[in-house]
């Protein structure tokens, strides 16, 4: 070790302060760097381990490319009991579990089919674990996934009805729940039963796949002598390959490269902030360093001097985050009973890599500066003076520059698509770019301008706060730009949210604006008879129920175009919000087309076309052009009486119904369960509960997106606590004089408040309108959401929040500069 370098540890060693102060930030930013790496390290081993549907145990997977049906033409391909008796012959292998699956309904739990399983429940190729019951061995018996055994009347013991979607009529079983296991993903809400069973109730002539375990053999071993013994008619794939293919690892590296990107910004404007400290810190010990030029030091080592004390920072900073990292997330993983946590040894090094260079680079500005201080400068006895802040002509020209091409940037993002993400971007950086450039000039006017009304609010307190920023600011522009980059990606995302929130529910509300659908095919028998009709209406949990009665039918429009389309007898009065805007254009004698449908007649509003099915022919005049999402009207819409001239022996096809509490649409699922007889041929859809899981997701989205900004503001607030704590050390001995001609220590502590709040202010407001700006950019990327949404309640909010989060960083550094003694202020070092 040289003896420059010594002096440095020794330094560090006798004033720990500067590596807390240089080193925090870069902390908080390893912290989440790291925190990542074992995150998604974590996430992907759970995926891989608990997640996939093909089991450890399993080598080789043998899929039947038939679809199940025993009466279909491809049920030669299915795997049937000569296959399996030949696969289990083969040499290598020790065990062949045959599998079969499908689909059933289950009553009391809606109308959607449920895959129903027939697979190994237990051995070394089971991948379920039972969480209640027991495993199911007899006939009549299933397993529930959580997923659906969670649901109620859903329990161990229950005996519930099923029906098998086969062709021909319904079949219902009575079945026994013996076991409500953990399954994985894959497979949903799915009931299992053994692989006998499974093929009995489902009525195939043969299995959908069948499990392969080898006898220690190479997996790939195996494979070959599946394929040659099977043919090219059947596929086989080894169980890794499936593992790997199926873990969810394309999404898991999507969040890995989102996670690292807004950590890298967070990390980049830690190192805005350490770069500041650094200077701040030379300029404190600019003597020091002159006396070890006057004693023979070179500028060559001076410059690894300063070096040193920043990569030995980075150093401390980026060991202490990974660990707080790790064990954080050994905690967590404690609490969600996920086991241990995966640690990815290289990717924390790396972590911990990055945390010194980040470190070394911020320091580099200040380390030069620091090579070039002349020896006579020992022989000074000024006084501790701030960083300069004169931008300079080339500083000032490259400044205008950056803002410039974010204007440029901006107007070519306006276009749409991928070029107003890129050009959305391109543009926030250079707005930053030139920002952070010119930031102290914009303080010093800033603070000019706003020198009377802060002096009307804030009296002396205030005035002092003001002068303070101004007289550092390099240091405050820095501090405040790096803030308004948080505030900007927070009041983005906001903006952007709310306007796809916004166009997501329009659509959702247009195309279906009820809460409940049930559909039954177009063709054959329906089972929607009055009887049920009434039932579903005289429901208490229905508000309204509209019916459609449909038939096939050609249209002639007024210049003899023929079109071919379905036509809907409709009557919306009960749900006027069917026809959209145009309610209340249905009436007697009327029809509404499609938009598709008028373009191929070449029809408009007010003219009348021909409609003919093979039981009559009606002319009507057109009412109303209607966009071709709205699918409840078809592409000819009539009401009831002018549809029976048409087709008067048409049954009911399909019901639209809202209900009572629409702030609950769910409520419909039991009473309709109820109300609907357990026909496979029924569709239940819930468009009101998919605009709830819209802004459900939407919420979910919001609230990572903000976490992930977060990070950002949160190494911003760590820099203004920095910074505040910098300026009460750099003026102690104005401190001193103040408390010696009467201020007290609350009166400090409200300057230093005052500091924070202003500092937040001032990055409020660019933050807040550059955000809403490039908020609506990137929402005019996204198609067909309509017209974007500003959420003013929000942004205040986040406009309000900026000061009083800055104010709450200031709450250490005032407090250190109200805590010691008037006689302590006024000693000099």
């Amino acid at each position: 070790m040289s003896g420059l370098t010594a002096v440095a540890v020794r330094q560090i060693r006798t004033r720990p302060s500067r590596l807390l102060l240089t080193g925090c930030t870069l902390l908080v930013t390893a912290f989440f760097l790291a925190g990542s790496a074992v995150f998604t390290a974590t996430l992907k081993r759970q995926v891989t381990d608990e997640l996939s549907p093909v089991a450890e145990g399993t080598d080789v997977v043998v899929a039947a490319d038939g679809t199940g049906d025993g009466e279909s033409a491809d049920a030669g391909r299915l795997l049937d009991d000569a296959r399996l008796k030949r696969l289990r012959a083969l040499d290598g292998v020790s065990e062949v579990q045959p599998v079969a699956t499908g689909s059933v309904l289950v009553k009391g739990a809606g109308r959607s089919p449920y895959p129903l399983v027939g697979t190994a429940l237990s051995g070394t190729q089971s991948v379920v674990r039972v969480l209640r019951g027991t495993l199911p061995h007899g006939p009549g018996e299933v397993a529930l996934t959580s997923a659906l055994g969670d649901r109620p009347g859903l329990h161990v013991g229950s005996r519930i009805t099923v029906v098998a979607e086969t062709q021909g009529a319904p079949r219902p079983l009575t079945v026994t729940v013996s076991a409500v296991v953990q399954a994985p993903a894959a497979l949903g809400a799915a009931l299992l039963t053994t692989p006998v069973d499974a093929r009995s109730w489902l009525h195939t002539r043969g299995w959908q796949q069948a499990l392969v375990r080898g006898d220690g053999r190479p997996a790939t071993q195996v494979l070959s002598e599946v394929r040659a013994a099977l043919g090219a008619r059947l596929t086989a794939r080894t169980g890794a390959e499936l593992r790997a293919g199926e873990g969810g690892n394309s999404w898991i590296g999507t969040l890995s490269a989102l996670l690292t990107a807004f950590v890298v910004v967070a990390l980049l404007a830690g190192a805005v902030i350490v770069s500041t400290t650094y200077r701040v810190l030379l300029v404190r010990d600019q003597r020091r360093l002159a006396l070890l030029r006057c004693v023979g030091a070179r500028p060559g080592q001076v410059l690894r001097s300063v070096l040193a004390q920043a990569a030995f920072s980075g150093l401390v900073a980026g060991v202490l985050g990974a660990l707080a990292a790790v064990g954080c997330a050994a905690a967590v993983t404690a609490a969600a009973r996920l086991g241990s946590p995966a640690v990815p040894v290289p990717s924390l090094l790396g972590c911990v890599l990055v945390s010194v260079l980040t470190s070394v680079a911020a320091a580099a500005p200040a380390a030069r500066a620091a090579a070039r201080i002349p020896p006579v400068a020992a022989l000074s006895t000024a006084a501790v003076r701030d960083v300069p802040d004169r931008i300079g002509r080339t500083r000032a020209v490259t400044g205008w520059l950056c803002l410039t091409g974010a204007s440029l940037c901006a107007a070519a993002a306006t276009g749409g698509g991928d070029v107003a993400v890129i050009g959305a971007v391109a543009s926030g950086t250079a707005a930053f770019g030139g920002l952070l450039t010119l930031g102290p000039a914009l303080v010093r006017r800033t603070a000019a301008a706003g020198r009377r009304p802060v002096r009307a609010a804030a009296g002396l307190a205030g005035t002092l706060a003001l002068r303070n920023l101004s007289r550092a600011a390099r240091r405050t522009a820095a501090c405040a730009v790096v803030l308004s980059l948080g505030l900007t990606m927070v009041s983005t995302v906001l903006v952007t949210l709310a306007s796809v929130q916004h166009g997501m529910d329009r659509r959702l509300a247009h195309r279906d604006p009820v809460d409940a659908v049930v559909a039954v095919p177009p063709t054959g028998r329906s089972v929607l008879t009055p009887a049920v009709v009434d039932a579903v209406r005289d429901l208490p949990e229905t508000a309204a129920v509209v019916t459609v009665a449909k038939a096939d039918g050609e249209a002639t429009g007024a210049r003899g175009r023929h079109q071919e389309g379905d036509i809907h007898g409709i009557d919306p009065s009960a749900v006027p919000a069917l026809l959209g805007r145009h309610s209340g254009q249905l009436r007697p004698g009327r029809a509404a087309l499609s938009a598709t449908m008028a373009t191929a007649l070449g029809t408009r509003a007010g003219e009348r076309i021909s409609l003919r099915t093979p039981d009559a022919s009606f002319s009507v005049r057109v009412s109303m052009i209607h966009p071709d999402t709205s699918e409840a009207l078809g592409d000819v819409a009539l009401l009831p009486q002018d549809f029976a001239h048409l087709a008067p022996n048409s049954p009911t096809r399909a019901l639209y119904i809202t209900a009572v509490d629409r702030s609950d649409p769910a409520s419909l699922r039991a009473p309709l369960d109820t109300a609907l007889p357990l026909d496979p041929s029924l569709h239940l859809s819930y468009p009101g509960e998919e605009r709830r899981s819209t802004q459900q997701s939407i919420d979910r989205l919001r609230l990572l997106a903000l976490g992930l900004v977060s990070l950002t503001i949160l190494v911003a607030l760590v820099g203004v606590a920095v910074t505040l704590t910098l300026s009460v050390t750099e003026r102690t001995g104005e401190n001193g004089v103040l408390r010696a001609i009467g201020m007290t220590g609350s009166g400090l502590r409200s300057v230093l408040a005052w500091e924070a709040a202003l500092v937040g202010l001032y990055a409020a407001v660019p933050g807040l309108a550059l955000g809403i700006a490039y908020g609506l950019l990137l929402f005019g990327a996204l198609p067909d959401l309509g017209s974007a949404t500003i959420p003013y309640g929000q942004l205040i909010l986040t406009l309000l929040a900026a000061p009083a989060l800055a104010l709450a960083a200031s709450v250490l550094p005032a407090s250190r500069s109200a805590s010691v003694s008037p006689m302590l202020d006024l000693r000099t070092e």
